[in-house]
């Protein structure tokens, strides 16, 4: 029923009937009152929409940070993935590398030894002919034959001397 129609109703009147004008001015106040109501009423809808409105607003505010936490999740645990992959290769890497270290200092260390040995046993060698060759020359310097040449030299100027004895004196 519209306002109009309930402030411009005719009331059959009656003997000893209602008084027309009090009823149309309780019918003023009602529809006043209506009229507040719908305003009010308009007014809380209206209300109601924006919180609806700031509701979805949130909703898709908390909509796109839920999305931008799962992207940062996904992105820390790929970056995590990546580090675990790239600390992995590293650690591989330095493993592989040490082994060649090893491997090199292995060889490194048979060679000198190897070359160790091999000095050692030249070494010997060396000293048991030097030791050979001092022997020789020590029991050259013991032989006879020195004091036969020394003597043969002491005879030769003996001799020598006789011989300049005996011909010097047929000369004179």
């Amino acid at each position: 029923m519209e306002a109009s129609e309930r402030t411009d109703r005719k009331f059959a009147t009656v003997y000893r009937g209602l008084d027309e004008k009090e009823v149309r001015d309780h019918l003023r106040k009602i529809e006043n009152e209506i009229e507040e109501r719908d305003r009010k009423i308009a007014q809380l809808e209206e209300m109601l929409d924006e919180r609806e409105e700031n509701l979805n607003s949130f909703r898709s505010v908390e909509t796109s940070i839920n999305e931008a936490i799962l992207t940062a999740q996904r992105a820390g645990d790929d970056t995590k993935n990546a580090a675990r992959k790239r600390a992995d290769e590293i650690i591989r890497s330095a493993e592989a590398e040490r082994d060649i270290i090893i491997d090199k200092a292995l060889n490194q260390a048979r060679h000198i030894g190897s070359q160790t040995e091999d000095m050692k046993r030249q070494s010997k060698v060396f000293r048991a002919r030097f030791k050979m060759l001092v022997q020789a020359q020590l029991d050259l310097l013991q032989s006879d034959d020195w004091d036969y040449l020394l003597d043969y030299d002491m005879d030769n100027e003996d001799k020598v001397r006789d011989i300049e004895n005996e011909y010097g004196n047929n000369e004179e």
